[in-house]
């Protein structure tokens, strides 16, 4: 989605949520209706940003500007990573209190019952918090996101 390859050029999707995510037979992520806002009609689409918001994907800058960069998809990957360790549609204040903590009792998925690694799931909590930072500029790039991903599955390899 986001390169830093010159050939490759960016494009912000703007409207990251869980549900666009997809896997392929490898179990490779993708992303379904990349640009698509550009193609609708703005009641469709302003629709869709009413969605995006109620579920928290929205970054907090869109709101003053209007404006969606990378920074807010980074933002919507980091609510998808919440999602993912929480097992929660919705995440609210106190999930993310409990994340900034590490308590992880308090957010990691219950129906996985204790049974998962503390040290993955400190490593995509820092992300997670990292990825929704209020500011934009204090957020990865993505291929600083994919360098640490990378970097957990071959520890956990």
């Amino acid at each position: 989605m986001h390169s830093n390859e010159a050939s490759k050029p960016t494009i912000v999707h703007q409207n990251v949520s869980v549900e666009k995510v997809i896997l392929d037979d490898q179990f490779n992520p993708l992303i379904m209706d990349a640009g698509l806002p550009k193609l609708l009609a703005d009641d469709v689409v302003f629709s869709a940003l009413k969605a995006s918001a109620a579920m928290g994907y929205l970054a907090p800058e869109y709101i003053t500007t209007g404006c969606f960069t990378e920074k807010s998809d980074i933002y919507a990957f980091g609510v998808i990573v919440l999602q993912l360790l929480s097992g929660k549609a919705l995440i609210g204040g106190s999930i993310r209190v409990a994340v900034e903590a590490f308590k992880f009792e308090d957010f990691v998925d219950a129906n996985l019952k204790g049974d998962y690694s503390k040290s993955e799931a400190a490593i995509l909590s820092k992300l997670a918090i990292r990825c929704t930072h209020e500011l934009p500029e204090q957020r990865p790039t993505m291929v600083e996101v994919i360098e640490e991903l990378n970097m957990l599955s071959v520890h956990s390899s």
